[in-house]
């Protein structure tokens, strides 16, 4: 059955480099947007919802998101003594939580025996109302790497390249690699500042993944880490913490991208007391916030292509409020967060903007974002491929 809506009369935000349309609308039929702008009509049988002093924006794309909320399935150290399905319970409800807010694709880069996989598997077969699902099943890490608990463990790049087929054969996306310790550490000694996997084991990783026409990406906080992930052919860096402007330099020409998480390092920092962190993750996270506020002016300057993520403990609004203290204009904030974070979450992308026989992915906020982007959370309505999972 046809399905055809009408968001009429609201400012329109492509997410492109177009200028935002203060009195327009767009057209949705079967999933896909199929007109934006002024005067679009309505054909007779849509559905017309009236959006006056409203903003009609793409989904938003969370591209660093495990699902597992601030809570103890989040700490990734392993303790956590429960059987898969409670694991998959906990996912599918934070992926619904998201999906509220408006984000209307995450991107998993690691899950607990690949969990992440199994909900989306779920959700693409009608049982489940989430976002888009982007899945990197279990990353890989070394014996006692960072992650260990919500990981794979492999040593030597043999182990490494069957840990890698391994998650492709279970239809993982892209695949994750660890390259460093990290601020969330989950054994004694730990530190983001030391790396972990080599360049022979995570360009084994790579060359697995290219086979297969995916992507690897990297978590990476030191510079070392950094170095190795780059040197092994990398797509992308998550966090960066210690990124230098030199590397940021070779990110922009090789074009490999970047996931900062900067509002996760802060809350981790700030609130993690509050939540009931390790003591010790708030302390390193408060000893790295500077550096790496350095670091995401160094990708800015060489023009690296970044996107939101929230890591669990970060908040998407506030990871793109976080990007206009560096001087970017809200709209460019709100394309990192849409049109860039998708190209990031699955290169060559459909999604992350509204244009005619795009994914109709929709976000609708009260007010204007682009005068005051705390309005992004006053969600009004949600559409995810053109169904309506939340109004009001």
């Amino acid at each position: 059955m046809t399905t055809t809506t009408l968001l009429a009369n609201a400012q329109v935000i492509t997410g492109l480099d177009d200028d935002p349309v203060p009195s327009g609308s767009v057209l949705v039929q079967d999933g896909l947007v199929r007109a934006v702008g002024p005067g679009v009509e309505a054909p007779g049988d849509a559905v017309v919802i009236d959006c006056t002093g409203k903003t009609v924006l793409p989904g938003l794309v969370d591209c660093h998101e495990h699902l597992l909320g601030r809570s103890r399935y989040a700490e990734g150290t392993g303790d956590v003594d429960e059987p898969d399905a409670t694991w998959a319970v906990v996912v599918a409800h934070h992926a619904r939580r998201c999906l509220d807010q408006g984000i209307t694709t995450v991107r998993v880069p690691g899950s607990r025996h690949a969990i992440d996989l199994a909900v989306r598997r779920a959700v693409d077969e009608g049982f489940l109302v989430a976002p888009r699902m982007i899945c990197a099943g279990e990353a890989i890490t070394m014996t006692g790497g960072h992650g260990t608990g919500a990981g794979v463990e492999a040593d030597g790049p043999a182990e490494c390249s069957k840990a890698a087929r391994a998650q492709l054969a279970k239809g993982a996306d892209f695949i994750k690699v660890m390259a460093s310790g990290g601020v969330g550490t989950v054994r004694v000694g730990e530190d983001p500042t030391h790396p972990e996997l080599d360049v022979e084991e995570m360009a084994a990783v790579v060359a697995v993944a290219r086979a297969a026409r995916k992507y690897v990406t990297a978590h990476a906080d030191g510079v070392e880490g950094i170095e190795n992930a780059l040197r092994a052919g990398v797509t992308c860096i998550e966090h960066g913490i210690y990124l230098t402007a030199e590397q940021a330099a070779d990110m922009a020409d090789r074009d490999v991208r970047l996931v900062p998480t900067l509002s996760t390092m802060v809350n981790i920092a700030r609130r993690g007391p509050e939540w009931g962190l390790p003591p010790e993750w708030s302390r390193i996270a408060e000893g790295i916030l500077e550096v790496h506020r350095d670091s995401f002016q160094h990708a800015l300057d060489a023009g690296v292509v970044f996107g939101t993520g929230t890591d669990g403990y970060g908040d998407m609004v506030d990871e793109i409020i976080e990007f206009t203290t560096y001087g970017l204009s809200p709209m460019r904030a709100l394309q990192a967060a849409t049109r860039d974070a998708a190209r990031i979450a699955m290169p060559g992308a459909d999604f992350g903007v509204l244009a005619v026989d795009r994914p109709a992915d929709i976000l609708v906020v009260n007010g204007d974002p682009l005068a005051d982007l705390a309005h992004l959370r006053e969600v009004a309505l949600v559409m995810t491929a053109g169904r309506l999972v939340r109004v009001g």
